[in-house]
Order: C-alpha cells, then sequence, then structure tokens
C-alpha cells in the first residue's frame, strides 16, 4: 500500500500559494517539500491548510516560516505554527496517518 500523501498549501502576505507534501507534521509546526521554490522566506508569517486524506476536510492554522533549504529533491520549509496550542490538537494523529 503507498504512503499517504498529506497535502499543505501556505499562502504569504501577498496572496500568493506554495503547494507542497508535510513530510512530518506535530503539534509544534511541519516539514513540507514544496512543490517549487516559494515567495515568502524564514521568519515570514503565513497561514496554511492541511488536508490528511484525499476528500477529507483540511486543517487551517498559522505559522512563521523557520527555514528553507534546498536539496537535489526540490525545497523543503520547515514551519513552526503560531496558533494557539488548543487548536493544534489535529495535528496529533498525523502518524496514524502515515503508511
Amino acid at each position: 500500500m503507498p504512503a499517504q500523501t498529506v497535502m499543505v498549501w501556505i499562502e504569504d502576505g501577498t496572496g500568493a500559494i506554495a503547494r507542497g507534501h508535510a513530510d512530518s507534521v506535530s503539534a509544534e509546526g511541519a516539514r513540507v517539500r514544496l512543490a517549487e521554490t516559494p515567495d515568502f522566506g524564514e521568519g515570514d508569517e503565513v497561514d496554511v491548510r492541511i488536508c490528511f486524506e484525499r476528500g477529507a476536510p483540511t486543517v487551517a492554522t498559522t505559522a512563521r516560516v523557520g527555514g528553507l533549504h534546498t536539496d537535489e529533491d526540490g525545497v523543503m520549509c520547515d514551519l513552526l505554527w503560531t496558533a494557539p496550542t488548543a487548536g493544534r490538537s489535529a495535528f496529533d494523529a498525523w502518524p496514524a496517518h502515515a503508511a
């Protein structure tokens, strides 16, 4: 069975949206592999939507970009949640959605 794909959409202050797949998600943040280099940078505040399963509702939150790293496979984006802790419980179950 193939790994579950967790889709992520990251919107910056200008309304530009970067799309990618989460490598990991936790109550503290996420590591996202982006399809292309985003317009936002380290330290920027962004809006984030995550879809854990195809057809499921998305989870919306806010984050600060902790870092961007380019390698041979693309761009990795580290996100640190800025939303209140109480709103992060949806992320605790992420490993159950991984293959």
